[in-house]
């Protein structure tokens, strides 16, 4: 039988697979003309985007021509670099030998994209917050 995880894995890969055109790494998924862009057919966008979300922010860390690899992450209930960076470099080690078993090195250099990805989000956070100060918002910048 199979899972409710294995089922939306399967609908998002067939997706993909109607979208061959898409640079998953760039389209803007929360911009109308990007999810527009999209060959949806039967499958409800709503649904479906957080998951496409979710797959853009693992391809994002993977590199070049290994963008397959997200649908299994995906399955192993990674879903983001911030997660991934959360996780030690041991912990992350031991989960990518259990999918992906000989790939170790692939495995180093996708944890240190994501520690990279979070450190990037992090000072765009920041950034964010600062802006939003009270006596930041006052001042008179031009």
């Amino acid at each position: 039988m199979m899972s409710v995880i294995q089922i939306t894995i399967g609908k998002l890969q067939t997706l993909i697979g109607m979208n061959p055109s898409i640079d998953w790494r760039m389209i803007v998924l929360d911009n109308p003309g990007g999810s527009d862009a999209l060959t949806w057919c039967d499958l409800e966008p709503k649904v479906m985007t957080p998951l496409l979300k979710a797959y853009q922010r693992l391809v994002r860390i993977l590199p070049a021509s290994e963008e397959h690899r997200a649908l299994r992450l995906l399955e192993s209930g990674l879903h983001s670099a911030i997660q991934i960076a959360n996780l030690s470099q041991d912990e992350f080690a031991r989960r990518w030998a259990v999918l992906f078993p000989g790939d170790d090195a692939l495995g180093l250099k996708v944890h240190r994209a994501a520690l990279r990805r979070r450190g990037e989000l992090l000072l765009h956070h920041i950034d964010e917050v600062q802006h939003n100060e009270p006596h930041y918002r006052a001042a008179r910048f031009k």
